[in-house]
């Protein structure tokens, strides 16, 4: 188990890596009212699921939820009838998120730089990878000399 002291290190060194916009929305007293209306009309009235809804707002807002995923989160782990995930997640995305949108594509286009595993190599039809050689390794033995 984590400790929470490291828990919450571990957030503000990824937070001070964030851009400015996005550091304001994530504390914005704004942000919070626009939640809670949009969980007021829809039906989520309790202050814990107000509170994780806003819980996986931030993790959006940090790169960590990817925005596609929002709506199926909200489905799966606050157990919400899918309508209702939809109509909640396409509001949040229309007053929140894309407000924000510049930012958020540098923070997940970072986040996959930095996730991303290249490969080369090819799968044969058994899916069993195949090293390739790189350019400088391979020699091409049909090759003609150009006249």
């Amino acid at each position: 188990m984590k400790n929470t002291g490291d828990s919450k290190d571990i957030f503000w060194k990824e937070y001070e890596k964030l851009p400015d916009a996005i550091k304001e929305a994530l504390f914005s007293e704004e942000n919070f009212k626009i939640v809670s209306d949009i969980c007021e009309v829809n039906g989520v009235t309790g202050e814990d699921s107000k509170s994780e809804l806003m819980k996986y707002v931030g993790r959006t807002l940090m790169g960590k939820l990817p925005i596609k995923d929002f709506f199926v989160t909200l489905e799966l782990e606050m157990d919400m009838e899918t309508n209702k995930a939809k109509t909640i997640s396409r509001e949040i995305d229309r007053k929140i998120f894309s407000g924000l949108r510049i930012a958020l594509n540098k923070i997940y286009s970072l986040n996959i730089a930095e996730n991303k595993i290249v490969s080369d190599n090819k799968k044969n039809k058994d899916g069993i990878e195949i090293p390739v050689p790189s350019k400088s390794e391979y020699k091409d033995p049909y090759k003609e000399p150009l006249i």
